[in-house]
């Protein structure tokens, strides 16, 4: 039960995914329907990889990585290491080591009961939206935070999170009277924070997540952008204080936010921010990707966070229920930061 790998010819040019105005549905004739998602969570291969061919000549190298043995930043370690074997296949001067630090670290058999149960959803009741946000509308929306929220030089990632967090729930509430508050939940890649620090090359479940305060869904100033940046930048500073080794953080905030004792009142989303990773320098010897893409997976309330691949702007897979979808993506504060 170990990689499972597949060679599959897509009869199409790339071109007709790549410049499809539904990314997130074009995107899934990639992967056979929800094979790595059953993979994941129910057992079975703890990895899945496919080449698929296009018509045109294109190929896609597509990987689902079980949360069995690692993170987003594990998944990347495996792409950049295959990419340089097989660039350098002539030779035998490139040994890719990674080192798996696995349950040293953090249980994952503590870490996936937790955590899968609140996000995975039915796919067929939630929809992905695919929204970029430019470098110019994203650095102009940084500087109306920073002027209102007093928070120094907020982040990319700080500002979109709080953003969507903020129009997803709006959404939510217009439809639906039974949800009252809302917060929202944050992964962190621990790599860094730990002493000493262990190289980006560690593969495992090296993360721990941190939590916003609840906010009330029609108390306007809680609703604000620049009060809820402030949330967010907070408790990345408490993190940073902590170790999350010694305290077992991702377990005692994983049974905090997520145990049996949760108000059913309050609507959690979860946002894993992935920008700054190497995912665009990816290189098998056919130069960059086009386009490094999530699949649609059975989840609900989350977004991912990565980098546009111009510039310094930010691309969100958004994964919300169809109803609640419907009013987010006509948001227009969300409209206006978006190309």
């Amino acid at each position: 039960m170990g990689a499972e790998f597949l060679s599959v010819r897509i009869k199409c040019p790339m071109s007709e995914i790549l410049d499809h105005p539904h990314a997130a549905h074009a995107e899934s004739i990639v992967f056979p329907e929800n094979l790595p998602w059953a993979n994941n969570y129910e057992g079975g291969n703890l990895l899945v990889a496919q080449v698929s061919r296009f018509d045109c000549g294109g190929i896609a190298v597509s990987v689902c990585l079980s949360h069995k043995i690692g993170d987003g930043c594990s998944v990347i370690n495996f792409f950049n290491d295959w990419a340089s074997r097989a660039r350098d296949h002539t030779t035998r001067t490139l040994v890719p080591s990674p080192r798996f630090v696995g349950d040293s670290i953090f249980s994952a058999q503590n870490y996936d009961p937790l955590i899968v149960q609140q996000i995975v959803s039915d796919v067929n009741d939630c929809v992905q939206k695919r929204l970029i946000f430019p470098t110019a509308k994203l650095d102009a929306l940084r500087a109306k935070v920073a002027e209102e929220s007093g928070v120094e030089n907020p982040t990319r990632a700080e500002v979109v999170s709080a953003l969507i967090f903020k129009c997803a729930t709006k959404a939510a509430s217009s439809t639906s009277t039974s949800m009252r508050t809302s917060k929202l939940v944050n992964f962190l890649n621990v790599r860094t924070m730990m002493k000493p620090r262990l190289p980006r090359s560690a593969i495992g479940n090296v993360l721990s997540l941190f939590s916003t305060p609840e906010i009330n869904n029609i108390n306007e100033q809680d609703m604000k952008l620049s009060m809820l940046v402030r949330n967010i930048r907070k408790g990345v500073e408490m993190a940073y204080k902590k170790d999350h080794v010694q305290q077992n953080e991702l377990i005692l905030q994983g049974k905090k936010l997520f145990g049996n004792n949760k108000d059913e009142n309050c609507s959690m989303y979860i946002c894993s921010n992935l920008c700054k990773y190497p995912y665009y320098s990816v290189d098998f010897g056919w130069g960059k990707p086009e386009r490094v893409s999530l699949l649609n997976g059975p989840f609900k309330n989350i977004f991912f966070l990565k980098d546009y691949q111009t510039g310094r702007g930010v691309e969100a897979r958004v994964m919300l229920h169809k109803q609640h979808m419907s009013a987010f993506e006509c948001d227009e504060e969300l409209l206006h930061f978006i190309s």
